[in-house]
């Protein structure tokens, strides 16, 4: 366990044995902060934070000057903010994001450290920041990243005022909270009061509930709450308030909030299992295991039921909701990557876990290799290359360490390689096929002015974001032929393009796109002798 002890006089070469892990999931994360922002939700998110940075208006979200009430604000005020400062553009409105989700990989490790120890929070911290899940909402940011983070933090400084007491932990909870629920709602608050909650009820230590700093806490976040609310009030009245501390969250599962898929209860059990890759199977064990014992952690009274209450009791609430999508079970992951570690702590060298963690992950790059050079061979061998070296990297990992960290790192280095094949080699190469991005790039590079430049039934958010504002959508031919003159560009699809033309309104001259919805991968475009029946296309008439 040496390599992940901090002695006092810790040297060069040593704190470079225990940071190297954060500075290989930092690059995974900053190669993927350049990449464009994905349709459909980063792309509005996006749209909205530029929208209110142009406008001024911090208190009112606004999409494409409507009304948007269905996410809180602080997204779009952090990413606006980022913008401000740094320009517009698609690593401006990820950073905050992503800084939010270092503080959630350092509040796990804190938190793990706090209950298991300073080598269990490292795994646990490795784990989550490597995971295919922390990869993926931190290239297509939504306001779930942020989540993750902020609800992790509110647990470690709920449990740490329980243990200490401190006034600084105190209003770290606040904080915390109170950024979770200015990002998605109740469920920020929920959360943690469930993690905590559930410990509080296995063990029957109600001195908990009533500890005056609780009231503190209440407090300063209701303030922290209260720029929000006006602005609520004042776009929605008294309907904004309720859709905010009810419907939008609890709703889903009272049925009164009218979003509604096909989802089942077991739904998020296969979303985890592709999700928490290459850890799966070590978070079921710490899962299980904990569950298995949980009779005798009650009865111990040194034992912690946080992080078990507050995975199955989410858990269990978010399953039953009438909308699910993939990142929302995100949130439990810190807690299911802390006790992933602490059964990782217990397996004994060459375990039968180490060599399936082992073998599993290997064939996952392997895989991933042959996709990549198959699906977008222009990308060359570089990567790939990388990745296969990975594996052997990993293999050498393996054969000299022992116990715990053989189980660790050579699936750690197999999954960062796994982030920057991803980053660097097939999002580049897929990315382009967002058709709405790449044209709103377009309006910029050649300073099309406003009035000159119209989507005829098509655009997205994308087009929004990167064309730097909103452009009018004109939603049937009549009101496109109103506008066409020498000097105006019509963006449309295929079959509005071929109205415009059977109308006798051919353009001067074509520019024809590809366009892939790209969060909607499938065999047939992966495949490139089939790639050209998944696309569409989009047409730029310049007239």
């Amino acid at each position: 366990m040496g390599f992940f002890i901090f002695p006092p006089e810790m040297n060069l070469l040593r704190k470079f044995q225990s940071y190297w892990p954060y500075m290989a999931i930092a690059i995974v994360y900053a190669t993927g902060s350049r990449l464009d922002i994905m349709e459909v939700d980063a792309a509005q998110y996006a749209s909205i934070s530029l929208e209110m940075l142009k406008s001024g208006n911090w208190l009112e979200v606004l999409d494409r000057n409507v009304d948007y009430l269905d996410k809180p604000p602080l997204l779009f005020w952090l990413s606006a903010l980022s913008m401000k400062l740094f320009g517009i553009g698609s690593w401006q409105y990820k950073l905050p994001s992503i800084l939010f989700s270092f503080l959630g990989i350092y509040s796990t490790f804190r938190l793990g450290k706090k209950l298991y120890g300073a080598t269990v929070g490292h795994f646990a911290a490795m784990m989550l920041g490597s995971s295919l899940a922390l990869t993926m909402i931190n290239n297509d940011i939504k306001t779930d990243t942020i989540l993750v983070a902020s609800i992790v933090y509110s647990i470690w400084m709920l449990v740490e005022v329980i243990e200490t007491g401190k006034w600084n932990y105190v209003l770290g909870a606040s904080l915390g909270i109170s950024a979770a629920m200015l990002t998605k709602g109740p469920i920020g608050l929920m959360m943690p009061l469930l993690a905590v909650g559930g410990h509080v009820f296995l063990k029957r230590d109600w001195s908990i509930v009533f500890n005056p700093k609780w009231l503190v806490v209440a407090a300063i976040v209701a303030v922290c709450l209260i720029p929000m609310c006006v602005g609520l009030y004042e776009q929605y009245g008294a309907k904004g308030l309720k859709f905010y501390f009810w419907t939008q969250s609890f709703g889903r599962i009272t049925g009164e909030n009218e979003w509604r898929n096909d989802t089942t209860p077991l739904y998020f059990f296969h979303v985890f299992g592709w999700s928490f890759l290459p850890w799966t199977l070590l978070g079921l064990a710490g899962i299980y295991k904990e569950i298995r014992g949980i009779r005798n952690s009650i009865e111990d009274a040194d034992a912690e039921l946080f992080l078990i209450s507050g995975i199955v009791l989410v858990w269990t609430a978010l399953s039953f909701s009438k909308f699910k999508l993939p990142h929302y079970i995100f949130v439990v992951y810190p807690l299911i990557a802390i006790l992933a570690a602490k059964h990782v702590m217990q397996l004994k060298k060459h375990s039968t876990w180490a060599w399936t963690q082992l073998i599993l992950t290997s064939l996952s790059v392997g895989l991933l290799a042959i996709v990549l050079v198959y699906a977008f061979p222009n990308g060359g061998w570089v990567l790939p290359l990388l990745l296969s070296l990975s594996v052997v990297v990993a293999i050498l990992l393996f054969v000299n360490h022992y116990q715990s960290e053989q189980t660790i790192l050579p699936a750690f280095v197999m999954s960062i390689a796994i982030g920057l094949g991803l980053n660097l080699h097939f999002y580049p190469q897929l990315l382009p096929y967002q058709a709405n991005a790449s044209v709103g790039k377009w309006v910029v590079e050649n300073e099309i002015q406003d009035g000159r430049f119209f989507g005829f039934a098509t655009g997205g958010r994308a087009l929004d974001f990167y064309a730097q504002r909103i452009i009018p959508w004109l939603d049937d031919a009549a009101s496109t032929i109103n506008v066409i003159e020498p000097g105006v560009v019509i963006y449309a699809n295929e079959a509005c393009y071929k109205d415009l033309i059977a109308r006798g309104y051919s353009p001067e001259r074509e520019l024809v796109l590809e366009n892939f919805e790209v969060q909607r991968l499938s065999i047939k475009f992966l495949n490139p002798k089939t790639r050209n029946e998944a696309t569409r296309k989009n047409y730029l008439m310049f007239y």
